[in-house]
């Protein structure tokens, strides 16, 4: 009699046991991806000064697939201060030595968010220009575009994201939507 309640007894205590330890499994993965999760917050005044300090007059290109391709997409993320652009995101496809897409939108200014090893930088009251196919002011819906970086202070591993979770960008941008090298340019290149 006693073997069958020691059996009974050891198969509640281990379904017990799995249970607990299952439990206790979820709770470090749950603990461990909210960890993960950096929800972005606005940075201080000093944060984003020295943010700003660290991107003022830099200017970034990237090319899909290359520079050189007869067929290519290009983005360039300028932070210097003229005429009223203190960011400004221009894009453009062309094949050869034709443009065929081109468009801007800028801002006089933009704040910082932060989230882990990402900042996120917002236009403050942008503003778009559309050069080809047609030319138009602030026709590109530009209310919650926005530039990730990473590994801003590291000039050899700095990368790039643009942010248009609207598809507010016209066809056929965004084109870096994933992080992305782009390469420090002189302004005028």
């Amino acid at each position: 009699m006693f073997k069958i309640y020691d059996y009974i007894d050891k198969n509640i205590w281990d379904r017990i046991v799995a249970v607990n330890t299952l439990s206790v499994f979820l709770i470090i993965v749950s603990l461990f991806i909210v960890s993960c999760s950096n929800p972005l917050v606005p940075v201080d005044s000093v944060e984003e000064e020295k943010v700003k300090s660290e991107l003022n007059d830099r200017s970034f290109r990237q090319f899909a697939p290359s520079k050189g391709a007869v067929k290519r997409k290009g983005v360039i993320l300028d932070f210097f201060d003229s005429e009223g652009k203190t960011i400004s995101l221009w894009a453009q496809y062309a094949e050869g030595n034709t443009a065929i897409q081109e468009w801007e939108v800028f801002a006089n200014d933009y704040r910082v968010e932060k989230g882990g090893s990402e900042y996120r930088l917002y236009f403050d009251s942008p503003s778009s220009h559309q050069n080809l196919p047609n030319k138009c002011d602030n026709c590109i819906e530009t209310t919650d575009i926005s530039i990730s970086i990473r590994n801003l202070f590291d000039s050899d591993r700095i990368e790039f994201r643009v942010n248009d979770p609207d598809d507010s960008l016209p066809s056929p941008f965004p084109v870096f939507t994933s992080w992305t090298r782009f390469s420090e340019d002189e302004y005028f290149d």
